[in-house]
């Protein structure tokens, strides 16, 4: 490993098949960023139509539009990043419990936004939910089969044959031998 991607400290699990409801989560989020990495790029449009404007024909508050567009872009893409580093990537390795509270976060606030990729976020989130709730629930089919337990240690008698809890008597209570050894 290099310096710049050191090795994970935190091992998650990967025992076990995929959750169907966390490739539907993984599914959401993508649409979501995806949705917003073309809002992203309509602003971004805008940030240089109103550039190439305010150099054509300059007004007089020219540069509080540009500064008010190019803070608004660059919030955008900030967003844009947290949203694919802290949801999209640690659905894909398998982190459903770290991605669900970023993907609630970046959800409510991607409401407030633009409506339709909130949605898609909250959508994941429920999606985390059932993940999570399925990886927890064993897996028919999966893994080592059930075995029974044996229950608790027992001894019979050498002389009665009665049969009791090893370590509950040091003598057979009906007919006085010694147990065990």
């Amino acid at each position: 490993m290099s310096a710049s991607y050191p090795t994970p400290t935190v091992v998650f699990p990967t025992a076990g098949p995929r959750p169907a409801s966390a490739n539907s989560a993984e599914t959401m989020v993508l649409i979501a960023l995806i949705l917003q990495v073309i809002g992203g790029l309509i602003l971004f449009v805008a940030f240089a139509a109103l550039i190439g404007v305010s150099l054509a024909h300059p007004f007089a508050y020219a540069w509080v539009a540009i500064s008010v567009v190019a803070a608004i872009a660059i919030v955008v893409f900030v967003f844009l990043y947290f949203a694919y580093t802290l949801c999209y990537e640690r659905i894909r390795r398998g982190d459903y419990v770290g991605a669900q509270t970023p993907t609630l976060v970046i959800g409510i606030l991607s409401v407030f936004a633009g409506v339709i990729p909130g949605i898609f976020y909250l959508i994941g989130y429920a999606k985390l939910g059932d993940a999570i709730r399925e990886q927890q629930a064993p897996v028919p089919g999966y893994g080592l089969p059930a075995v029974a337990s044996p229950g608790p240690a027992l001894v019979a008698c050498k002389n009665c044959g009665r049969v009791h809890p090893m370590g509950a008597f040091a003598f057979c209570p009906s007919c006085g031998q010694k147990l065990g050894a």
